[in-house]
């Protein structure tokens, strides 16, 4: 498409971004991959954007979202969007909310929760991309558990006090 064609399409004036731009741009990029670690391995399959030209929600694939924003930031051009075709919306994380609780997290100190190779009750050996996540994605079951055995393990525990903590607050040992 000619440069010219683009007079039309309403926000674009065919120049690259300027600095503030670039840095919201690269900023947005940074936080797409927090959000990313944060949710995939909880099932989630992208974001979920407000689209104000569209007036409707967009469901975007992690990968595509960062490519978009990745072309954003190298051409200052907005790409082409269409809604998906049956996204699945309980699948994708808005935005603004993943924002927030990556921010509620990092406040927390929990930025970087122990990784857990397998889960203590089916023995999935997790993909490494879902090793800080909450829920095997086989049986469901939920990762504390285990991942406070490994804990508490690590600090040279003996395993009936291991055993004695986990019953103390009320988790299965794995």
């Amino acid at each position: 498409m000619a440069d010219d064609e683009f007079d039309d399409v309403e926000g674009f004036d065919g120049e690259p971004l300027d600095e503030h731009e670039t840095a919201l741009v690269r900023q947005d990029l940074s936080d797409l991959e927090m959000f990313e670690a944060t949710f995939r391995p909880e099932g989630y399959r992208g974001m979920a954007v407000w689209c104000e030209d569209c007036a409707e929600e967009h469901y975007y694939p992690w990968d595509m979202l960062r490519e978009n924003l990745k072309l954003l930031l190298d051409t200052g051009e907005i790409p082409v969007h269409e809604p998906a075709f049956a996204p699945e919306p309980d699948r994708y994380i808005h935005w603004d909310y993943a924002r927030g609780y990556v921010d509620a997290l990092r406040d927390a100190g929990v930025d970087d929760r122990l990784e857990i190779e397998e889960c203590g009750r089916c023995g999935l050996q997790l993909p490494e991309e879902i090793r800080q996540g909450n829920f095997c994605p086989r049986c469901g079951t939920s990762l504390l558990g285990r991942r406070l055995e490994v804990a508490l393990g690590d600090l040279e525990l003996s395993e009936e006090a291991v055993a004695a903590v986990l019953r103390a607050v009320g988790l299965p040992r794995a």
